[in-house]
């Protein structure tokens, strides 16, 4: 009898071993295999996330300004005090011109369109009464391979940037633009940059890549997840007309 149980305890260990080294290699793995891709540049499509490097964007005095939740790239005109996050409320014309949106699209790099996107899909958080804190949504993005590949290198490049010696940090944002009109503009995380962040995402535990929070607004919400379906179905039109 014991030495039945035994042997059932030894084979149960063995089966949880062979899969603890499955997980593990599956991860390593995927990690290996995006960390090494070569990645050509990316063209515009009807759904595309944007880089907004800020030192680049510095240089042109471009800022994103972002009026009740939608984000605008505004060219700053003069300089004005105490504005270093995105602002929110109403445009300040006198200090800022927006920049034409054929403009942003020229000039931005591409990191993400809608092929590299599996899924897409919102998530409501209720609100949290102890905190104050009003209901919002969320936005999730579950990634391509290529996705992850693509989003964790933009950030290595730009967020592992040697700051000088007094140079203020700077966040780092991603702009989401539907067509010609930007709907969210989230900040990238500093743990996007590590190698660890890039490992996880082969995790069968991971769902989601990307969040885009907080959202007040269901309907824009919506709209960007929508975004990315209306773009999938333009690209197999192309396709299907060629």
């Amino acid at each position: 009898m014991r030495t039945g149980q035994r042997s059932t305890t030894r084979m149960a260990l063995i089966v949880v071993v062979v899969l603890i080294l499955i997980y593990l290699g599956n991860i390593v793995f995927g990690y290996f295999q995006a960390s090494r891709m070569e990645l050509r540049p990316l063209k515009p499509s009807y759904f595309t996330v944007f880089g907004f490097p800020s030192r680049e964007m510095e240089e042109r005095r471009w800022k994103i300004i972002i009026t009740y939740e939608v984000p605008k790239v505004m060219e700053q005109l003069r300089e004005t005090r105490g504005l270093v996050r995105p602002e929110f409320g109403a445009e300040d014309t006198q200090n800022f011109r927006r920049v034409p949106m054929e403009q942003v699209i020229e000039t931005l790099p591409v990191v993400l369109t809608e092929q590299h996107i599996e899924k897409a899909w919102v998530e409501k958080r209720e609100a949290e009464t102890l905190r104050a804190q009003p209901a919002f949504y969320v936005v999730h993005f579950r990634l391509t391979s290529e996705g992850r590949a693509r989003l964790w290198q933009y950030a290595r490049q730009h967020m592992a940037q040697v700051r000088t010696l007094g140079e203020k940090p700077r966040d780092e944002r991603l702009l989401i633009m539907i067509g010609d009109q930007s709907w969210a503009a989230p900040m990238i995380g500093s743990e996007v940059a590590t190698s660890w962040w890039l490992a996880s995402r082969f995790s069968f535990l991971q769902s989601s890549d990307v969040q885009i929070k907080p959202i007040i607004d269901e309907e824009i919400a919506n709209t960007i997840v929508q975004g990315v379906e209306e773009a999938r179905q333009k690209q197999l039109a192309q396709g299907g007309a060629r």
